[in-house]
């Protein structure tokens, strides 16, 4: 497809749209990052808490540096967001492609929550999701959401 044509300025809908979703970008970084993904708590009482900063400060495996990686891939659309709250167009192709990284990370997610789950189900231990899965998930969501309806607004002076 060919790039979107420039104009002078985005109409304030269009701004707020982006301004939301570079919002949703950041707090679904956020709640990866700092909150708890994932509790577990085994038959002798023992709680293990999984979250992207107790991975990395304590064990610092793959698991820390994948969901670092996931969080750090959030920040592509909230760049790409505020520059098109702030009339900077960029080409389709690049949103398009910010918006798939950001479906990519909430699949991800969803993957892994199902894998942890069956694995701690099958290993007799209580489990709960975290706060941070639910508010990551759900920011992703509203990003995706409010992400499309940029991507239409952006196309609405040329749309015939």
């Amino acid at each position: 497809m060919a790039p979107m044509p420039n104009v002078d300025a985005p109409s304030p809908t269009t701004r707020m749209v982006f301004i939301g979703a570079f919002l949703s970008a950041v707090s679904a970084t956020s709640f990866l990052l700092v909150a708890d993904l994932f509790r577990s708590t085994n038959s002798n009482g023992e709680t293990a808490v999984i979250s992207v900063s107790n991975l990395l400060a304590m064990d610092a495996s793959q698991g820390g540096w994948v969901g670092l990686i996931l969080a750090l891939v959030l920040l592509y659309p909230a760049y790409l967001a505020l520059m098109s709250s702030v009339g900077m167009w960029l080409r389709r192709e690049r949103l398009q492609v910010a918006g798939i990284c950001a479906a990519s990370v909430l699949m991800v997610l969803f993957i892994s929550v199902f894998k942890w789950t069956r694995e701690e189900a099958q290993a007799g231990n209580d489990w709960i999701i975290g706060i941070g899965m639910y508010g990551a998930a759900v920011s992703i969501i509203v990003l995706l959401m409010l992400w499309r309806a940029g991507m239409w607004l952006l196309d609405d002076p040329y749309r015939e």
